[in-house]
């Protein structure tokens, strides 16, 4: 689904920097890569590009750039929808990462809008964040944006 980029006078948080918030494309892939390695989630160019290839064809969910005016991709948001039984349907970032020399200048807030603009026109009541319990810098960031803890959990996995 495509992003608008929210009205970025109605935010006073609006990044110092000229960004344009729009829905991530293939060819974004490189720079949504080296970006992730700095959230500390190493992968290939190529393992991206594959990654995002199946969110843009799914249309179910939605990866939004933030990008300065020479083209290079200085951000990214990953917000995806979940549908659960124990809850009613919510959105999710599952994903948000500006790049280390630009953070502090609004940009995350802008990224964070365009992902909470995207839940609003997809009939989604609520936005959900999970964050590494290390985080302490992205949970003043969160609760800033007015979000709330909720719970603190762990996470299980296994290989399939």
């Amino acid at each position: 689904m495509a992003v608008v980029d929210p009205d970025p006078m109605s935010n006073p948080t609006v990044a110092p920097v000229a960004v344009t918030i729009r829905t991530a494309r293939e060819e974004d892939s490189a720079s949504i890569a080296l970006l992730a390695t700095q959230l500390g989630y190493p992968a290939s160019t190529e393992e991206i590009r594959k990654r995002l290839c199946r969110i843009l064809q799914a249309d179910a969910d939605s990866a939004i750039v933030a990008e300065l005016a020479n083209g290079e991709v200085c951000g990214w948001i990953l917000v995806v929808s979940t549908i659960s039984l124990t809850s009613a349907p919510r959105a999710e970032v599952a994903g948000l990462v500006v790049d280390q020399a630009m953070r502090g200048l609004g940009i995350g807030a802008r990224l964070l809008q365009a992902a909470m603009h995207w839940a609003t026109i997809n009939d989604f009541a609520e936005v959900r964040v999970h964050s590494n319990t290390i985080r302490e810098r992205a949970h003043q960031f969160y609760e800033r944006e007015g979000f709330k803890r909720i719970k603190t959990q762990v996470l299980f996995g296994k290989l399939t």
